[in-house]
This record gives structure tokens, sequence and C-alpha cells, in this order.
């Protein structure tokens, strides 16, 4: 069982983690590109902004334009040049050491002279560094000039692995925490199945037991009976035979027990409308059939029906699910009860059918109270087995009950009794 379990889990946080990851991936990829696209952008529009500053600056400013375009560069690692419409380089922010070529050809200045904004990536016929040149027009001494502003690729590349990188920790970071999801939504949705797994391991284990004793005594006092029948012991095969009858009975009691559980458990849903069933005529006649099993423990049966003159009490069950409730309720309150009484009242609250059986038993200890509608569980084991009981009782009662869309409540004192009242809609 834990192998199988384990290994369902095992799939179940693989399956996880290979679906988080591919779509992690697909968001990296996704936000990433986009976002590297909108960085680039950014730095464009930023050297934009430092060719149009650096085209006031030359116009309002009376110091020479190679000063301006060195602190201007300076501050932010750039080259800037002055360029006049024929293509003459009128200042650079690096000192050269002759003349610069004319630069009328250099495609971002073409672009800038037509009025635009100029833009390009090329090796630096100057200095043989690739760059990122951006061109803006701008009035330089009255008369039309060009301001170009230019950045290293391998800067510009910097910025942009810097970005790539915190990117990827981003991603990472994801799939960390997905992966941390990914193990705690295994292990909670594994933790059910492994309930049901331990029920159901506890349910045929306790099943065998069940049946295994019975069936134990029906061979032990068959063979006892062949042992008095040899001898003739008239009176010893009579007490054997009233002995194997009891064990038979117990036995009979249990597969019809299991057999009800099998049948309630393999059909949850609730009851159709169209099956209907009167409860106060069903406790009437289970209240009459355990008169003399009440009378011969010297328990005082009694019965109230608070119902109005003439009203019916029909409830959606199937009178087969409605007398499993009554028959297994009033058999608990009488099995455990040594003296004193059991007292039974049927009414109708709000349109619910309420069934109250109450006893002056031995009672349950709070600890037992919310255990005693599973199966085989008994609050005194030997107790219970004298009088035959299979343990199924109260989870039959509670399957029954659900099935009809109602509830069952406890409530118990020890040395005082208990008090089982069931809330059925009316039909």
């Amino acid at each position: 069982m834990a192998t199988h379990v384990h290994g369902w889990r095992r799939w179940l946080f693989g399956g996880y983690v290979l679906v988080t990851a591919v779509l992690v991936a697909v968001w990296g990829f996704f936000i990433t590109g986009p976002a590297a696209q909108a960085i680039d952008q950014r730095q464009r529009e930023g050297l934009v902004a430092v060719a149009n500053a650096t085209g006031v600056a030359l116009q309002t400013s009376n110091q020479p334009p190679e000063e301006i375009l060195a602190r201007i560069a300076d501050s932010d690692d750039l080259r800037l040049t002055l360029i006049a419409a024929d293509g003459t380089v009128l200042a650079e922010s690096i000192r050269s050491g002759g003349p610069m070529e004319n630069h009328a050809d250099r495609i971002e200045v073409r672009d800038a002279l037509a009025g635009g904004v100029g833009m390009d990536r090329r090796e630096s016929e100057t200095d043989g560094v690739d760059y990122l040149y951006v061109a803006v027009p701008c009035t330089y001494q009255d008369e039309l000039a060009v301001v170009r502003v230019s950045r290293t690729m391998e800067r510009v590349n910097e910025l942009m692995a810097s970005y790539l990188w915190m990117s990827v920790g981003l991603v990472g970071i994801a799939l960390i925490v997905a992966l941390i999801a990914a193990w705690l939504v295994s292990r909670r949705a594994v933790a059910p199945v492994q309930r049901l797994e331990r029920v159901r391991t506890d349910f045929v284990a306790n099943a065998s037991h069940e049946l295994k004793t019975p069936v134990a005594g029906i061979r032990l006092l068959s063979e006892s009976l062949a042992q008095a029948n040899e001898v003739g012991d008239t009176d010893a095969m009579r007490e054997l035979l009233n002995r194997l009858g009891h064990e038979s009975a117990r036995l009979q009691s249990l597969a019809c027990d299991l057999m009800d559980l099998s049948r309630l458990e393999a059909d949850l849903r609730p009851q159709s409308l169209e099956t209907t069933c009167d409860l106060a005529s069903v406790l009437y006649a289970s209240y009459a059939a355990h008169l003399s099993q009440a009378e011969s423990r010297g328990v005082c049966l009694e019965m109230s029906d608070l119902l109005p003159e003439g009203q019916s009490c029909r409830v959606t069950l199937s009178a087969t699910d409605t007398t499993l409730i009554v028959n297994n309720l009033i058999d608990n309150a009488i099995a455990y009860t040594d003296e004193g009484s059991v007292s039974l009242r049927i009414s109708v609250e709000d349109g619910k059918a309420v069934l109250v059986v109450a006893d002056t038993g031995i009672g349950i200890p709070p600890a037992d109270q919310e255990r005693v509608f599973e199966r085989f569980y008994r609050v005194d084991t030997a107790r219970s087995r004298a009088p035959g009981g299979t343990g199924l009782g109260l989870a039959l009662v509670r399957h029954a009950v659900e099935r009809g869309g109602g509830t069952i409540e406890l409530s118990s004192q020890v040395g005082v009794g208990s008090t089982f009242v069931v809330t059925l809609p009316c039909a």
C-alpha cells in the first residue's frame, strides 16, 4: 500500500513539476523577449533625450562646443559629435589627432538632416568600435546642424545582459517557488488517498477478524457436538446446539450488516423523491418487535407519538433503510442499558421528521463520541460482543441517514445515558 501511494505521489509531483516548468519557461519567453525590446527602446529614447538637450545647450551657451560635448559625454560614458549640414564635423567629445572625414553619407546624419531622428548600429571608421548612433537636428550659430550621440555596443550589451540575468533570476525563483508548491500540493493530494487506504485496510482487517470469530466458534461447537453425540450426552448436545444457533445467528447478522454497508456505500446518492416511507409506522412496528427483548433485559421500553392526530410522517427513504435506522438505534439502546428505560419519541418540527432514541444506560465517554459512527468501532468490546453486536450498527445508521438527506446527533454522559436525535426532511 505504501509503495503504491508513494509511486502515485511521485507521478503527481513529477507531472506538476513538468507542467509548472513549461509554464515558467513560456512565461520567461514571452516576458523576457518583449521586456528586452522595451529596454532597448528605452536606451534609444535616452540617447535621443541627451542629443536634444545637447542641441539646446549648444544653442544657448557661449562655451566652445568641444567643452559642452565633453562635459555631457563624461556624465554617461557617451560620445557626442556636432556635424554641420554639409557633413563637416564641427566638434567631437573625443579629441582626435587630425581632421575627421565628412559625415554627410552617414545614415543617421542623413535622417536627422531630413528632419527626423536618425539611428544606426555599425563599426566606427574612426576607432573600429561598434556603436549605437542616434542623431537629431539642431540649430548651431543660426545654421542647421546635427547632434549625434553614440554609445558603444559593448556598454549596450552589458546593460542588456544585466537585465537578462535579472530575468533569469526571477524565472529561477519562480521555478523554485513552483517546486515547493508542487511538493506541498502532492503531499496534500496524497493525504486523502492515504486515509482512504488506511480505512480500506482497517475495514478488511476488522471484517476478517469479525468473520473469523463466529466461524471458529461454529467449527469448535460442531466438533464438540460430534463428540457429545458419540457418547450419547443429550444435555451437552442440547446446550451445544443452542450455542451453535447463537453463533450462526451472529454470523448471519454480520453478513447482513456487511451487505447493507456495501449497498449503502456503493450508492451514496440521495434517495429518489419518489421513494418514501412512513417513519411513524416503521417506529411502531420496531417498538412492538423489541418489547420482548427489552422485557428480558429488565428495561422499560416507552414510546411517545407527538404527531398531530391523523398526520403521517413520510420521509424520503426506502422502507429498508428506514427500518435499518430505527432497529439499530433501538437495539443499541437496549443492549447498553442494564436497568432503567429506553424512550422513543417521534415528532415533526419545521417540516422535518425528528426521531429521538434515549436511554438511561452506561453512556459514552466524550473521547469516543466522535468515533462511535465508525465501522467496527466499539466503546466496550466485551460488552458489545456479548449481546451479539457486529460493530456496524451506527455506521449503517449514519450512511442511511445521509442518504435521506438528514443528520444524526449524539449527546451522552457516562453513567447517565445516551440520546440519539435523527432529523430527516419530510417528503
